[in-house]
């Protein structure tokens, strides 16, 4: 199986490679990522929010590059996965040598690993820019010790991580909604007002700790909180549980859907 699921990413790969569209996309986004960075550093420079520190500002500039981050990824699955259906391709591939599970499998890993290239050239350009400006020092209030420097960049590596684990989980969800609807203009559409929705409901107290986008930015918030020397919403450890374990379970969730979506399409077909 792991044989033909790298021939699938080998095929995406040569497809993404070749593609305008995905050079043209990385293009835009890091263009946007610089113009959110221009912007909080000038912000920030000018005293009208936060502190002048390169974890503040590389804190905040995530916060803001990762909804962007999260509609390029919506896109790139959508186009993925939903246009073999709307093209017609999909018949062709199907039946092929290749089990539906191997290629759900690599077209799913691909998009994994689109994201992690995205997600990491993101960081090392705000890493890089806002540690060149500002630098990565202690956080003091006077002579008082808020955090130590080490302890800001564990919470750093920590933020991204669970970052990542929630954006991963995120596209099995949009994979599931690409293999139902089978078009990549509903499946953006749907996308992007169903993570509306529930970005409405986490401010509900009794959902949040069970909808997916929390995941995705209470680490982000959280990390800034600490930069600024604020009072934290949560404690790490009960955050990382919180996060780790939700995370887990949306991503196991949408991979058991569509598996279970690809197999029912076989059966039907």
């Amino acid at each position: 199986m792991w044989r033909e699921v790298c021939r699938v990413m080998i095929a995406e790969w040569l497809r993404v490679r070749k593609s305008r569209a995905m050079a043209a996309g990385l293009v835009t986004y890091l263009a946007v990522v610089a113009m959110f960075y221009l912007t909080y550093h000038l912000l920030v420079r000018r005293s009208f929010t936060g502190i002048p520190t390169g974890f503040y500002l590389s804190g905040s500039v995530l916060s803001a590059a990762v909804t962007s981050l999260e509609f390029a990824m919506t896109l790139i699955v959508a186009f993925s996965v939903a246009r073999e259906f709307s093209a017609g391709t999909i018949q062709q591939v199907w039946v092929r040598p290749l089990s539906r599970m191997s290629w759900l499998s690599g077209k799913l890993l691909t998009s994994v690993v689109v994201l992690k290239v995205w997600w990491v050239l993101t960081l090392l350009f705000v890493l890089v820019v806002a540690g060149v400006q500002l630098g990565f020092s202690d956080l003091m209030e006077k002579e008082y010790l808020i955090h130590s420097a080490g302890s800001l960049w564990w919470a750093l590596l920590l933020t991204v991580a669970l970052t990542t684990l929630a954006l991963a989980a995120e596209i099995g969800i949009v994979a599931v909604c690409a293999l139902i609807i089978g078009n990549p203009g509903g499946t953006i559409a749907v996308a992007v007002i169903a993570r509306f929705i529930l970005q409405l409901a986490s401010n509900w107290d009794l959902l949040r700790p069970l909808i997916l986008p929390t995941y995705v930015t209470a680490p982000l918030g959280q990390f800034i909180a600490m930069s600024k020397g604020l009072p934290l919403p949560e404690s790490w450890g009960h955050l990382t549980r919180t996060c780790l374990i939700g995370s887990l379970v949306w991503i196991l969730a949408g991979w058991l859907w569509a598996s279970w979506i690809v197999k029912r399409r076989e059966v039907l077909n």
